[in-house]
């Protein structure tokens, strides 16, 4: 299931499923049905330049990020903080920090960052290998200890292999303590949900923000079709599909059991 869900969300992002139309509408032209066939080629192309700009990339990813503010430290005490796991290349020739992608070195220096502030909090640092040699939650320890948190501090949780499995995991373990959540803003809406539905509520800490509108006017070539923009969209659209299949699998529960809940 972990994999067909990987497959499937894959194929369903807008690069391929948009190539996947595009080379459609050419079939459809070798066929001779021209209307068609242009009108998937457009549909297709229109679609992948719209989300390579600037705006269009913006107006999806700011919903998400903008659902939960950042985390403001306060003098109550916090007991656990949350780092969820992330990407990673676990190659021994490069640089601790170049292991971790964009979104897992943001996420654990906002983790170790909140380690310092509530130096009695237990840092709990979740993400499997993936493929790789090594874990993300054991390079997020190696990251952790390299700036200054204490071993012993550190719970490390290599085994989930996604968010829903992260949650289910970790909510027992802050079960009436006060917990805070690290993880990409883009992310966090449907973290805190599964969060939630494994029965904890701990506070959110959104990182790695996408939407960052700059005061000063911006040149017309920024609103150009860019391949980071595209990425953008792609992040917004993947965490978009996850939600949904969140809510499929609620509801289908919902109709099994004949009560909401």
């Amino acid at each position: 299931m972990f994999l067909a869900k990987k497959w499937l969300g894959s194929l369903l992002l807008p690069l391929p499923l948009l190539l996947f139309l595009g080379f459609w509408g050419l079939f459809l032209l070798l066929l001779r049905h021209k209307r068609s066939g242009i009108g998937l080629l457009v549909l297709s192309l229109g679609t992948l330049l719209l989300l390579a700009t600037r705006p269009v990339a913006n107006a999806l990813m700011a919903p998400l990020e903008s659902r939960y503010p950042p985390h403001e430290l306060t003098a109550e005490p916090v007991q656990d903080i949350i780092v969820l796991g992330a990407a990673q290349v676990a190659d021994p020739r490069l640089p601790l920090l170049s292991q971790l992608g964009q979104a897992g070195l943001y996420r654990i220096a906002e983790g170790v960052r909140l380690a310092h502030a509530y130096p009695q909090a237990r840092l709990i640092l979740s993400g499997y290998a993936g493929g790789e040699g090594r874990t993300s939650a054991e390079l997020y320890g190696e990251v952790a200890v390299a700036l200054g948190i204490a071993r012993q501090r550190l719970l490390m949780l290599p085994k989930p292999k996604d968010t829903a499995e992260e949650a289910r995991a970790i909510a027992p373990l802050i079960l009436h303590r006060r917990a805070v959540l690290v993880t990409s803003a883009s992310h966090m809406p449907r973290a805190m949900a599964l969060f939630a539905a494994a029965g904890a509520a701990p506070l959110a800490a959104p990182v790695d923000h996408q939407v960052r509108e700059s005061g000063a006017a911006l040149p017309l070539y920024t609103y150009l079709p860019r391949a980071r923009y595209l990425w953008r969209s792609e992040q917004a659209w993947h965490e978009y599909l996850g939600l949904w299949w969140q809510r499929l699998g609620r509801t289908e529960v919902i109709s099994l059991t004949g009560h909401n809940k």
